[in-house]
């Protein structure tokens, strides 16, 4: 990274000049630990394989009421419920949920599960709901939610690792600044993605985008 850095660096101020340009660089999530190693050094974490427990699960909801494959999947730490099988069968989806719920929270894995529609009534962390919040699209969301407890993953075996939770280890993620209008120093305040237009905006004395949400990084700026 440093060389390409280094790199893309000597070619703007070969190409537009030394000090006459401004550039940000940051990522859009950062890394969860490898479970395989975090075991190895006898660190809490592990793989939450969602195929067995939705088969767990669908097989004791058979037994219960007598249909089968009432879970469709569990992607992207959300369960997803077959609800049109469910409304067709006349079945009580309130007893459902609950019930997935309390299964969920037995699994060693599983720090948090609750139903999305009831994310605002759901005592949770608020870091924690603005996340969940801030990424939930009904259309494409799920119907239960699940919080892994730190160190645990979705699907993945003893090597390799990915991203997509809410703990600081995967979430937290450097932002560089660099060129014409950039103070020089550091900040440990936490700031977000959607503060990168609003100080682009300060920086050139125009309005921030009409969309935005985010605040300048005072910081930044001379």
């Amino acid at each position: 990274l440093d060389q390409d850095l280094g790199d893309l660096l000597n070619f703007l101020d070969t190409k537009v000049g030394q000090g006459q340009y401004t550039v940000f660089l940051s990522a859009d999530h950062g890394v969860a630990h490898v479970p395989g190693f975090m075991k190895e050094n006898k660190l809490p974490a592990g793989s939450l394989n969602t195929g067995i427990v939705i088969e767990q699960m669908n097989q004791q909801l058979k037994e219960k009421y007598a249909q089968a494959d009432i879970i469709n999947l569990i992607s992207n730490y959300q369960l997803s419920l077959n609800n049109k099988l469910i409304a067709d069968s006349k079945l009580n989806r309130d007893e459902i949920v609950n019930w997935v719920i309390n299964f969920l929270t037995t699994q060693p894995s599983v720090a948090r599960a609750f139903e999305i529609s009831k994310m605002m009534e759901t005592p949770l962390p608020a870091k924690i709901k603005e996340m969940l919040v801030n990424g939930y699209y009904p259309p494409r969301g799920g119907d239960i939610q699940i919080i892994l407890q730190p160190g645990w993953l979705e699907n993945f075996g003893s090597t390799g690792t990915t991203h997509g939770l809410w703990n600081p280890y995967d979430a937290h993620i450097p932002l560089l600044w660099y060129g014409w209008g950039i103070n020089k120093g550091k900040t440990n305040r936490e700031t977000y993605m959607t503060d990168i237009a609003p100080t682009i905006a300060a920086l050139l004395k125009i309005q921030m985008p009409s969309g935005s949400i985010g605040k300048v990084i005072t910081e930044v700026i001379k």
